[in-house]
């Protein structure tokens, strides 16, 4: 199937026409999942475990005459809290970080804005507590869950966030922090130097990842385009996402566990900048990750990424 027919399928699934497959959707999110030879087929992502057993998959994959891919995820959450968990001078990619309040998560990269500042990059949740952050607020290296404390391991101040809002589709969960200490904005431990330019989540495939928790790891791209991710925070039920990637772990081990939110995403071969972690399956579910591509997390600060 091509990638502009499954566009077609989901506007179709999620717009006037809904109901003639029994939509809205709940509990369902709809993909690309890419296969040989440039090929797609509609990436069918199911969070309620009743809906496996209901009507509406039936309907999903006739709308898109069987050229589906049905997994059942879980519930998917937020990724809350060996060598990334303790105090790093200078700041790197993938050390532990948190608003002083937060357990811990991870430093995704570093990030440029109007008039030349220097911010580090990680998610809302990590950063600036779901929304409850104000500017200013200390943010530690290493987070509290790693024996950071406040004032002492002060090394940015919250700066800017992107809300996380209930009433309509959330496209990235991020915040950014005012940098205080020195920094080496480029170097990925152990693989290199994070290159120019950002990678489309059409054109990745293989990934890896620098995470507080489980370090280096790598996935492959299964899904993206995907629309009605829907995930658990504390400070609300849950919350819709659209246009996210879904990353599944390559390696032995989970491509992701809780702590490692807001690590960079980036292609296994040419180190370019992809996506930003920020939610995964919980037990039970597929051993999957999901993150915001990273144009939409770059526009959405009107900011670039420092890289070599």
């Amino acid at each position: 199937m091509r990638l502009e027919s499954i566009r077609e399928i989901k506007a179709q699934l999620a717009g006037p026409r809904a109901r003639e497959v029994g939509a809205p959707l709940r509990g369902i999110a709809l993909g690309a999942r890419p296969v040989d030879g440039g090929e797609y087929r509609l990436a069918v992502r199911v969070q309620d475990r009743a809906a496996m057993r209901g009507p509406l998959i039936g309907r999903i994959e006739a709308a898109a005459r069987g050229e589906v891919e049905v997994r059942y995820v879980g519930r998917i959450v937020k990724r809350d809290a060996p060598f990334f968990q303790a105090r790093r001078r200078p700041l790197i990619i993938g050390a532990s970080v948190s608003h002083f309040k937060v357990t811990a998560g991870t430093l995704g990269a570093f990030l440029r804005t109007a008039g030349d500042e220097l911010h580090l990059l990680s998610n809302n949740h990590v950063l600036a507590d779901e929304n409850r952050g104000e500017a200013g607020d200390a943010i530690l290296q290493p987070g509290t869950a790693d024996g950071g404390s406040d004032p002492q391991d002060e090394v940015a101040s919250l700066s800017r966030i992107v809300e996380l809002t209930e009433g309509r589709p959330n496209s990235v969960d991020a915040a950014l922090a005012r940098v205080k200490v020195e920094v080496d904005p480029e170097t990925l431990v152990e693989v290199g130097a994070l290159a120019s330019g950002e990678l489309a989540p059409s054109d990745a495939i293989e990934v890896q990842k620098l995470g507080r928790t489980t370090g280096r790891t790598s996935g492959r791209v299964t899904a993206f385009e995907l629309d009605g991710v829907e995930v658990a925070y504390d400070a609300f039920p849950t919350l819709r996402f659209d246009d996210q990637i879904e990353i599944e772990g390559a390696g032995p081990g989970p491509f992701s566990q809780g702590g490692d939110s807001g690590s960079l995403i980036f292609s296994a071969d040419g180190r370019q900048a992809v996506g930003l972690l920020f939610a995964g399956g919980e037990e039970n579910g597929a051993d999957v990750t999901y993150a915001n591509p990273i144009g939409a997390v770059l526009e959405a600060f009107g900011a670039q990424l420092v890289t070599r």
